[in-house]
């Protein structure tokens, strides 16, 4: 399936369903604190109505409310509804290892979730990439510093190209991408070679509140780099 045709299919299959129709014991919850090393930390919030492959998506009403956190910082979540995709979002300062971010669930109809919290992971950089790759080859990514004991991933994405995305075992400061690995996009007038922006993640997992059903937590420390990628 293109990537066209998946995004379709995911967005007709999206629903949303009102905060004041459901009580927190049934709200699974996707929350991050992400940054690229910039000083800012973009704390994200995706309530879901039970498991999130069904993509029900909680759209907040009444007095409910996302609060993101971090030392003297305090800023209401914005919500964006796009597609019937739902998401909060709100940018706080600071991005050093160890940096903390809460997230509050701020409700009256029940005890809400009063804390949850994402923890960031050291700093590293991308230390070599290539400014051209044929993807009938093997591509390698370094970066330093390394051997941390956090969740280390990459992903690609271009307009060229299938985004992709793999775990990395351990943190091994180097990842190779095997040859044929990067896939041409199917369609029409689609180019052979295009920038592809290759994104290397450290992530840390945090501590989700328990007044929700279930979910994930993680702080994220992002770093990107673009390639020229042809045949």
């Amino acid at each position: 399936m293109t990537r066209l045709a998946l995004l379709a299919t995911i967005i007709a299959g999206c629903t949303t369903t009102e905060s004041s129709d459901v009580f927190t014991s049934g709200i699974y919850a996707s929350i991050s604190a992400e940054t690229k090393g910039d000083g800012v930390t973009t704390v994200g919030a995706t309530l879901f109505v039970g498991n999130p492959i069904g993509l029900n998506f909680v759209q907040l009403t009444g007095d409910d409310s996302l609060v993101a956190k971090s030392s003297s910082q305090s800023k209401t979540m914005t919500e964006r509804v796009v597609l019937n995709t739902v998401v909060h979002e709100a940018e706080l300062t600071g991005d050093a290892e160890g940096a903390q971010f809460e997230v509050v669930f701020d409700r009256a109809v029940d005890a809400g979730a009063p804390s949850s919290i994402a923890t960031l992971p050291a700093k590293f950089e991308i230390a070599t990439a290539p400014q051209t790759a044929s993807r009938a080859q093997t591509l390698t990514l370094s970066w330093s510093p390394a051997g941390s004991t956090d969740l280390m991933s990459w992903s690609a994405s271009g307009d060229c190209i299938e985004a992709e995305s793999a775990p990395i075992t351990g943190d091994p400061g180097t990842v190779a991408i095997a040859a044929d690995t990067l896939k041409k996009r199917m369609g029409a007038n689609i180019p052979d070679q295009c920038a592809v922006t290759f994104t290397i993640k450290r992530s840390r997992p945090g501590l989700l509140d328990p007044h929700y059903q279930g979910g994930t937590v993680y702080g994220t420390q992002d770093r990107t780099v673009v390639v020229t990628s042809t045949q």
